[in-house]
């Protein structure tokens, strides 16, 4: 049987360039839980490059990650030209589009654009603009992927981002209008970012539009921390190893923007665990940086970087449960979608089989997770990691 801790403490020192992995201590179980933790957060080819002559890694292991390297750097071609034809269309029309987060990293920062595998391409236009922009896509080939369960201008009001579209080679493709989830759509207050003043200090790079570097790094922080409770993964950490080694970073904007947006504290912890796999290089000590958070939010900021995201779902709703979130509960069951200061509209439970055939799979499917001990352990993480970004 595999051993949690181990396997969490060895993929994240293998996935660090200043620190040493024990690899005397995985047993094969573990090396098995190593592997799938590596694929569900993209580790592969990163792995690949630092390890493929490791001998004291399992050979089949490191076969996988070779696999996972090759269809990476296939997939890195497709995605860029995909995202030079999505940018050039929106540009057109005039849309502004900021390519975000990957779209930059993965040629710009990383050693190799295969390192840094996509999910999808996230690109950013004017909240007021993102309907018409949504259906340019739309005529020009881009597919939605499922069915909206709710409306799509009430998708536009009320989300960070429209529903995904698969672009005509099968890239995946976000269109955002915030860089955040509207306050009150989550179960705790969340940074708001400041999308015109990105714009405005944005960059141009082989014809491409990026967010400047301190609010590339700005949104990294923010999105992983505020948005997602670390499960995007250790990629975050080489993210900003890369990004900090490799490009100039206005450290004064990023600590005035920090403090005066609220998202100083998971910045600092964002950079704590930086610095501890990756050093010191790049990423100095300003003045304005709170301290460093302590060792137990350390670990458990580690434990949920590996998180399993495929049962984060029903780990958030018992974590909410727990940390009195009965307004977002009830939302949530009632099928409603809201933000703060809004009332927001009703999700279509149609696809569900109805609202009380949603219901019944949603108990049955939360005792399921209850007497799992694993799904147990990461909705006490993700509680404790709520109680903390409340304060």
């Amino acid at each position: 049987m595999a051993r949690p801790g181990i396997a969490v403490r060895t993929l994240l020192d293998l996935a660090g360039t200043a620190t040493t992995a024990d690899l005397s201590a995985p047993i094969a179980a573990d090396w098995q839980a190593i592997g799938t933790l590596a694929a569900l957060h993209r580790l592969g080819p990163w792995l690949h490059h630092r390890h493929k002559t490791e001998d004291a890694i399992p050979e089949e292991l490191r076969r996988d990650w070779a696999v996972a390297y090759r269809q990476a750097a296939l997939t890195a071609l497709v995605q860029h030209a995909d995202a030079a034809d999505a940018m050039a269309l929106l540009d057109a029309q005039g849309f502004e589009p900021v390519a975000l987060k990957g779209a930059f990293l993965a040629r710009n920062a990383y050693p190799e654009a295969a390192l840094r595998p996509m999910r999808d391409i996230d690109i950013l236009v004017p909240a007021d603009r993102i309907l018409p922009a949504f259906e340019a896509l739309r005529a020009a080939g881009h597919t939605l992927v499922g069915q909206s369960k709710i409306a799509l201008e009430e998708a536009a009001r009320l989300d960070k981002h429209m529903p995904p579209l698969r672009m005509p080679r099968g890239t995946m493709l976000e269109l955002h209008a915030r860089l955040m989830e509207r306050n009150g759509r989550l179960e705790y207050a969340t940074p708001e970012g400041d999308e015109h003043a990105l714009r405005g200090r944005a960059i141009v790079k082989d014809g491409l539009r990026y967010p400047a570097p301190a609010d590339l790094l700005a949104h990294l922080v923010v999105h992983a921390v505020y948005g997602h409770r670390f499960d995007c993964g250790p990629l975050l950490l080489t993210d900003v190893r890369f990004l900090a080694a490799s490009q100039s970073i206005d450290w004064d904007l990023f600590w005035q923007r920090a403090e005066a947006e609220s998202w100083a504290d998971g910045a600092a912890l964002v950079l704590a665990l930086v610095r501890h796999y990756h050093g010191a290089a790049g990423l100095p000590r300003h003045a304005a940086e709170p301290a460093a958070p302590d060792d137990a939010m350390l670990d458990l900021a580690r434990s949920l970087l590996l998180q399993d995201f495929t049962t984060k779902i029903n780990a958030r709703f018992l974590a909410t449960l727990a940390t009195g979130g009965f307004g977002k509960v009830h939302d949530l069951a009632a099928g409603r979608v809201r933000v703060a200061d809004d009332e927001g509209t009703r999700i279509d439970r149609a696809q569900d089989g109805g609202r009380l055939a949603w219901t019944i799979g949603k108990l049955r499917s939360l005792a399921a997770s209850l007497a799992d001990p694993a799904q147990r352990r990461q909705a006490r993480d993700l509680a404790r990691f709520r109680r903390w970004l409340q304060g």
